[in-house]
């Protein structure tokens, strides 16, 4: 659900994976002869691996708003990260494309000695150490030596970092960090494993040694002789910031990656600044992180503002990328701006009882979203100012983001615009399908309690696809 994939992929699912698109391709070659869109997608879902599987589908023509196929498309589903397409949709019309978050860098006193330095949090999701140190820079231009005191201003959102929904063994991972005022790096660190002498234990190493300091590291993980399937597992005890790695690493596999949370993110962000402060020469006397807005700034001078990249290239980040903390910084950025997004979404024609938002990501199993409530958005979206915005967020069959590696060599490729959606036992797909008279069909198509391999799920959602654009060649051919 976020940028990179951590965990190594087996070669035994990437050949089963070959076996079911050989199979599914004989399927449909059969079915599509008809020009049968319900016979077809039945065949799909009547596979003896998708039997259990709950689904829910809506194929929707914009132009005349009929529904080419349905199957309990009022129905309530978990979404997974389809619901970051009413995240980014609400955010969009709220802000607009041109938004940029602006954080702001304060300082009072003069040089050599300032009294305090107050960086205030405004929830950019995309603040990195590098934009962070050319704004500090200024400071050592100035010639400031000695800073009393650095403040964070952390009260931007003033709710919990963690959302009470997730699940605690998403939390360790970079797809579950909190949520904060002020995010550095996308609160995350990467933890790298490489092996050594078989019957040795693996090394490790880490992207960055202050967010590391966070974490105590149990490794348990043994270097195996070459060619032994990776095995390995990575585990937070509750309650604690201890992870224990275990299983075994191969003396000749590549090495294992883990994308991992920073549990406090502030104290993360305060020591980055501090460490940024010392390499230009600057002391700091002490830091401390402000759950409370810092009202009276009659004596503050503004050093400058960092700001984000426009909102439509966070909007691709967030959608092609599916990053959860990208999408949740824009919840809570309406939040805190009084916007509500169900009245945004509803004044583009998404009925309120069609979802219920519990997160801005998808992450939390509380959500509860109708196939119609995405083909509502998706529908709105297509006529909207900014519709052009939104659908150039979304990934690109066979191209781009999380569909980079999905419809290649169909005649779905770079004509399919979407949003997908993965967790266990949950997957889903919805978005733009363009056709070859120039026409636009909108489908959602989400799937739960799936008992099989996202890989196998994958596969039907995308034959479904496959199967309506192939319908509608046959459909306008036919005398």
């Amino acid at each position: 659900m976020g940028k990179t994939q951590f965990q190594p992929v087996s070669q035994i699912l990437a050949l089963a994976s070959l076996a079911t698109l050989a199979f599914s391709s004989q399927s449909l070659a059969q079915s599509q002869e008809t020009c049968d869109l319900s016979g077809t997608i039945s065949q799909i879902l009547q596979r003896p691996e998708q039997q259990q599987t709950q689904w829910g589908i809506a194929i929707q023509d914009p132009q005349t708003e009929n529904l080419l196929f349905e199957h309990q498309a009022d129905t309530f589903f978990v979404p997974a990260s389809n619901q970051k397409l009413l995240t980014t949709a609400a955010a969009l019309v709220s802000f607009g494309p041109n938004y940029q978050y602006q954080t702001p860098i304060y300082t009072v006193g003069t040089a050599p000695n300032l009294e305090k330095l107050i960086i205030r949090g405004v929830g950019d999701p995309s603040l990195t150490t590098e934009k962070l140190t050319t704004a500090l820079s200024q400071l050592s231009q100035q010639q400031i030596h000695h800073i009393d005191q650095v403040i964070l201003d952390s009260s931007h959102f003033p709710e919990p970092g963690v959302n009470p929904t997730w699940e605690w063994s998403d939390l360790s991972f970079y797809y579950g960090v909190p949520i904060t005022s002020l995010m550095l790096n996308e609160n995350a660190v990467v933890l790298t494993v490489f092996p050594t002498e078989s019957g040795q234990t693996t090394t490790v190493g880490w992207s960055d040694d202050i967010a590391a300091q966070q974490w105590q590291l149990e490794n348990q993980m043994v270097t195996a002789p070459d060619d032994t399937p990776y095995s390995g597992s990575l585990t937070q005890t509750y309650g604690t910031t201890t992870l224990t790695l275990t299983g075994k690493l191969a003396a000749d596999a590549m090495p294992d990656i883990w994308g991992l949370s920073i549990p406090d993110p502030d104290r993360y962000a305060l020591d980055k600044i501090i460490q940024i402060l010392g390499e230009q020469g600057i002391t700091v006397g002490k830091s401390l992180t402000m759950q409370t807005p810092i009202l009276n700034l009659d004596q503050a001078q503004p050093l400058g503002a960092i700001a984000s990249d426009p909102l439509a290239e966070i909007l691709k980040t967030t959608n092609q990328d599916s990053n959860n903390l990208f999408a949740e910084s824009l919840l809570k950025t309406l939040t805190a701006a009084d916007r509500n997004p169900e009245t945004i979404l509803e004044s583009i024609g998404v009925n309120p009882a069609t979802y219920r938002l519990r997160d801005g990501s998808g992450l939390s199993r509380h959500n509860l979203v109708t196939p119609m409530a995405l083909i509502q958005t998706l529908d709105g979206m297509l006529t909207h100012p900014q519709g052009e915005t939104y659908r150039n967020s979304l990934a690109i069959a066979g191209r781009t983001g999380t569909l980079q590696n999905r419809f290649q060599d169909t005649p779905v490729e770079n004509q399919f615009f979407g949003k997908t959606g993965t967790m266990t036992h949950v997957s889903g797909l919805s978005g733009y399908l363009d056709l070859p008279d120039d026409s636009t069909l909108l489908v959602s198509i989400l799937a739960n309690q799936t008992g099989q391999s996202a890989r196998i799920t994958r596969q039907a959602i995308d034959d479904v696809v496959v199967a309506v654009h192939d319908w509608h060649s046959c459909s306008t051919t036919q005398p």
